[in-house]
């Protein structure tokens, strides 16, 4: 199985991402890459499929955030719902009495 961290630092090297995060949303891995630079929508989009393509991990991207004038933040989701991960997992030493 493909980890989250290989799946982040990918989609980062191929669109040239400032920074990024991960989080999960109905047992998806969502990975939000933020740019500080003015890039093109066509070449961002073909790179995140590329990506997911050569490691065979289908991303697809799926909400976009301006948060400056030439800054903005896209959120790219995992196409599958990956079993055995939902966000009320927390840690071993979080749990409820």
């Amino acid at each position: 199985m493909t980890t989250k961290e290989f799946v982040r630092a990918n989609l980062v090297n191929y669109t040239n991402a400032d920074c990024s995060d991960v989080e999960v949303k109905n047992n998806r891995y969502h990975y939000s890459l933020k740019f500080e630079e003015d890039i093109g929508w066509d070449w961002v989009q073909s790179q995140i499929y590329k990506c997911g393509s050569d490691i065979d991990v289908k991303v697809e991207p799926y909400k976009i955030r301006p948060s400056g004038m030439h800054a903005f933040e896209l959120e790219v989701r995992e196409v599958a719902r990956r079993e055995g991960i939902d966000e009320s997992q927390r840690g071993l030493t979080e749990w409820e009495s």
